[in-house]
C-alpha cells in the first residue's frame, strides 16, 4: 500500500473525529422560548391580519363612525346628557379577546375619547393594548378611532383633538390670570405693584420668544374594572326589585306599608264584596286587606 494513500486516509480520519466533536459534543444548544414568550408570539401571530387590514383602505373604514362625533361644538350638547345614544352604543361595542395577560374586554368611549377596558389583571402592558385597539377599529370600522399620526396623520379626530387641548390650554391660561390677579404682590402697601408695566421697553431690552412645542396625541387606555364588572345587558331593575332595594338601604320608604304600595300587585279577579267572618277559605288581596284596616275589622280569613 502506497504511504501517501495511508497518509491521506489517517488525515481524513483525524479531520472527521474533529469534526464530529466540534459538532455534537461542543454544540451550544440555542434557548428555548418560555412559555409566555411563546404565548406572545401566538398572540401577535392572531393580530397580524387585523393591522394587514388596518393598513389597507377602504371607503367604509369609518361608516359606524356619526359625523357628529367629529364635531367639537356639537359634541357639548350630545354629551350633557348622561343618558345619550351614542354612548350606550358604543359600550354594546363590544370585542372580548385572549391576550397573554389573560382576558380583556375592550369598548370605545366617545365621550373621554379613550379605549375602556376591563381586565383581571391589574396592569396590560401598553403594546398589547394597542395591538387590542387595532383590532376593535378594524372588527367595528372605525379607524379614526386610533390615534396613529405617524401613519395617518388625515385622521379626522387629530383635527378634534388639537381643539380640545387648545380649550384646555384657554382654559387654564385665564384660571392663572385670575390667579396673579387674586394673589399679586402687594407688600408695603403699593396696590399697584401687581400690575404689569406696559411702558415701551428700552433698546437693551432684548424679548426672547419660546417655541411652542406641538403637541404630539396618542391613545388613551383606561381600566375600570374586572371583567366580572361589565354589565353587558344593562337591563333596568323591576319594580319589586326596585322597592326591596329602597327598603333594604332605606333610601326613602319608612315603612311596610310604603313598600307594599310600591309594589305592582296583581289581584285575582273576583268580585267585590264584604269578606265572611267566619268562612277560613275566603281569599284576600292587599287592596282588601287595606279597606278592611281602613274599616277596623280584624280579618279572621287565611292568605293563600
Amino acid at each position: 500500500m502506497n504511504l501517501n494513500n495511508v497518509v491521506k486516509t489517517v488525515l481524513q480520519y483525524v479531520y472527521w473525529i474533529i469534526y464530529l466533536y466540534n459538532v455534537h459534543f461542543k454544540r451550544v444548544e440555542p434557548p428555548k422560548p418560555t412559555f409566555a414568550q411563546k404565548q406572545q408570539e401566538d398572540y401577535n401571530m392572531s393580530c397580524k391580519k387585523y393591522e394587514e387590514f388596518y393598513n389597507a383602505s377602504s371607503d367604509d373604514e369609518n361608516a359606524n363612525i356619526d359625523p357628529i362625533l367629529y364635531k367639537y361644538e356639537d359634541r357639548k350638547g350630545i354629551f350633557d346628557d348622561p343618558a345619550n345614544i351614542y354612548e350606550k352604543q358604543w359600550k354594546s361595542r363590544v370585542m372580548y379577546d385572549y391576550t397573554p395577560r389573560g382576558n380583556v374586554l375592550m369598548y370605545y368611549n366617545p365621550y373621554t375619547l379613550a379605549f375602556t377596558y376591563h381586565s383581571d389583571e391589574q396592569t396590560i402592558p401598553y403594546t398589547i393594548l394597542q395591538k387590542m385597539a387595532i383590532k376593535y377599529v378594524t372588527m367595528y370600522r372605525c379607524k379614526d378611532f386610533y390615534i396613529d399620526p405617524d401613519n395617518r396623520p388625515t385622521n379626522k379626530m387629530l383635527d378634534l383633538l388639537q381643539k380640545e387641548e387648545d380649550a384646555m390650554k384657554s382654559k387654564n391660561a385665564k384660571i392663572n390670570d385670575i390667579t396673579k390677579v387674586v394673589g399679586g404682590n402687594t407688600s408695603g402697601g403699593n396696590v399697584y405693584a401687581s400690575l404689569k408695566d406696559y411702558r415701551s421697553p428700552s433698546a437693551s431690552t432684548t424679548t426672547v420668544k419660546k417655541s411652542v412645542p406641538i403637541t404630539k396625541f396618542s391613545n388613551k387606555f383606561v381600566r375600570i374594572g374586572k371583567i366580572n364588572d361589565y354589565n353587558i345587558l344593562a337591563i333596568p331593575p323591576s319594580a319589586k326589585v326596585q322597592a326591596t332595594n329602597d327598603l333594604l338601604f332605606v333610601t326613602g320608604l319608612k315603612t311596610m306599608n310604603d313598600y307594599f304600595n310600591d309594589l305592582d300587585i296583581v289581584e285575582s279577579p273576583m268580585p267585590e264584596q264584604e269578606p265572611e267572618q267566619n268562612n277560613p277559605t275566603t281569599i284576600f288581596s292587599f287592596a282588601m286587606f287595606k279597606k278592611l284596616k281602613n274599616k277596623n275589622i280584624k280579618p279572621a280569613a287565611r292568605y293563600v
